[in-house]
């Protein structure tokens, strides 16, 4: 999916308010919690990134746990 700046910019906007919705354009988006929006604005703007003809950049992200 292409996304725009203004999208970018809205998300921004919203961590930096601790809101957890955010409109674009005719439809509203609600996330789960502050990870999940940190995760999207960081495909939003690798897919940015990608589309002004910069490499993308992969993170890979490791979760463990002993399963008690």
């Amino acid at each position: 999916m292409a996304y725009t700046q203004d999208q970018v910019d809205r998300l921004q906007a919203a961590i930096a308010e601790g809101a957890v919705r955010v409109r674009y354009a005719d439809r509203e988006v609600t996330y789960r919690d502050l990870e999940e929006m940190r995760q999207t604005l960081g495909m939003m703007k690798a897919d940015l990134a990608g589309a002004a003809g910069r490499p993308r950049r992969r993170r890979i992200l490791f979760r463990t746990s002993k399963g008690f």
